[in-house]
Order: structure tokens, then sequence, then C-alpha cells
């Protein structure tokens, strides 16, 4: 494809997005809206977006590989954005995690033949209704427990695993020649993080989690691509919108991923002195909530839910 028409048709979706029918529960057809962005018109990579949530399409000149599915029903409005760049089937799938936001619309895309996952992910997917059956197909055919490489050149894929936080099984997928780190929900907002303890999700250890993403990505190589060279200059949260901009050129960088990592410091601080001086939650929310002036921008409203979870975390130590 080339600049001008990749360009073309991202702006075409961004505009209003493209809008595949799906049935509401009173039965009546409602649009499932999908809207991709180029995040370079001279590159491969591109975002899509739809029910909140923002995957990746690497396009490659045989195949589409995916990061992530926006769950079961996104599968049509997926494929008919793609459409607009190529008619190449999704041959593989990444995912970030085991949430069924992230993986159940895997099923949706039947010329799969790899997907790849934590190997923590794909213990917990197997025991998911949508992989039952002859959907188990779906399922990680490859995983990984530290580290794994994908594909070679300008398309090469790096898969990191530092540990439990937002659950067991997160997965950062780099793109080294590209400059992309995506973050899934281990950053997925700059709200306070979700924690799933039932996925193994470990709030305390959040922070030193995202201090092992920046020490160890930090090492990558500079790349060299057309005249300039770069480093990784942009990081792509997984339920933050995007701005309205194609291609999306500017968004969060490696600085805004330091200072989410800086946020969620101060967070878990916040509640462990307040927890510390023996308040009870009303201190602890309080105390996380005066975090919030150092941020401005980041948005606090679930940020309850995040010091319960401490919490708890901090009283099981104690016993």
């Amino acid at each position: 494809m080339t600049r001008a028409r990749r360009a073309a048709a991202c702006a075409l979706l961004v505009a209003g997005g493209l809008a595949v029918p799906a049935a509401s529960a009173a039965g009546q057809e409602e649009p499932r809206r999908v809207r991709l962005e180029s995040l370079d018109v001279s590159d491969n990579l591109y975002l899509l977006r739809g029910g909140g949530n923002n995957i990746l399409a690497l396009v490659r000149e045989d195949s589409v590989v995916l990061v992530d599915t926006l769950g079961v029903g996104w599968g049509a409005a997926t494929r008919a954005a793609l459409d607009n760049l190529t008619t190449a089937p999704v041959t593989m799938i990444i995912n970030s995690h085991d949430h069924a936001g992230h993986t159940a619309g895997n099923v949706e895309f039947p010329h799969v033949t790899v997907t790849v996952a934590h190997e923590n992910a794909k213990r917990r997917m197997e025991s998911m209704d949508a992989f039952s059956g002859a959907n188990a197909r779906y399922l990680p055919n490859r995983t990984f427990s530290d580290t794994l490489t994908l594909l070679d050149g300008i398309d090469r894929v790096e898969l990191h695993y530092f540990g439990a936080s937002h659950t067991d099984a997160d997965a950062v997928v780099v793109f080294p020649e590209k400059g992309i780190a995506f973050m899934g929900d281990l950053f997925a907002s700059t709200s306070p993080p979700y924690v799933d303890t039932a996925a193994g999700g470990i709030a305390t250890r959040y922070p030193e989690v995202l201090a092992a993403v920046l020490e160890e990505l930090s090492y990558f190589p500079e790349f060299v691509r057309g005249p300039e060279v770069r480093t990784f200059d942009m990081v792509v949260p997984g339920h933050q919108e995007p701005p309205d901009l194609t291609p999306l050129l500017a968004w969060f960088t490696w600085a805004d991923l330091e200072r989410y990592a800086q946020f969620t410091r101060d967070l878990v601080g916040a509640v462990t002195r307040a927890h510390a001086a023996g308040g009870g939650a009303g201190e602890a929310e309080a105390a996380a909530r005066g975090v919030a002036g150092g941020y401005p921008g980041y948005d606090m409203e679930y940020v309850r839910p995040f010091v319960a979870t401490v919490l708890e975390e901090l009283d099981g130590a104690g016993r």
C-alpha cells in the first residue's frame, strides 16, 4: 500500500470510525465502530480502537499480526477496518494478557495459525467459555515465561514479562525497530491501576514492575529509520483514548511511562504510610487522592478499589 493510500484510509476511519451492526440486548442493531489510526504513514503498524480498548495491527505483505483482539463480537468490525489497508488474513495474534476483552475475540479470526501469550495467560484462558469445544484451537499455541522474539527485520517483535502487577501474565509487546512499546493494561490509562487479584495481580508490586520495565527496555539500542535516529518514542496504553490525529506521531512517550511509574510509586507509598500510622480506609484513600496534585490531568475516579487492594495486601503481610 502506498503512503498516500495509507493516509487516506486512516483519515476516513478516524473521521467516523467503521461501523458494523451488532445485536443489542433489545434485539435492535447497534453499530460497533473500530477506529483506525496510522502511527506513521511510512510504516505498517496501526492502532485500532473499539469498545474502549486499544489494539495494534502489524500489516505485512501477506498477513496481519494483531496485538490483542477487541472481545466477542468485534471481529467483523476489526476485519472491515483492516480491509481498508489489506485483504491479507490475520494469521498471528499476540495476547498481552488473558482478560476476555483482550482475548475472547481471537475466535473470530479463522485464519490464525499462531497465538502467543504468557504461560500464565494460557492457563487461565483454558478455563474460559470462549475457548471451549472447537474454539480451543484459538488458545495460545506458543507461550513464554520471560522473553520471546518473533519475526525479524523491521517487523521484529519482542515480548517481555516483568512479574505480577495488573495480573500475573502481562506482556510488554515491543517493536524495537519502530520505537513503539505496547503496554496493554500495565499502563491502561492515566489513572490508578486496576489490579485483578483473582488473576494473580499484586498492587503493592506495581511500582517495582514498572521500574523493571523502564530499566530493562532502556538498554535497547538506538535504531535508524530514514534520516532519523530514534529511541523509544511511543508508548501505547491499553485503554486511554488517543488524540483524533492521523498519523498519530505525538502521544505517550517513554517519559510519560516514567511519570506513570512514579505515580504508582507515590500512590502505594501514600497508602502504605497511612496504614503504618494506623489509619483506616478513609485516611488511606484521602492520602492517595492527595497524590493527584502532582499529576495534572490524571483521573482519580477509581482510586478507591486500588487503595482497598493495597490495604488488603498490607494487612495480609502483617499477619
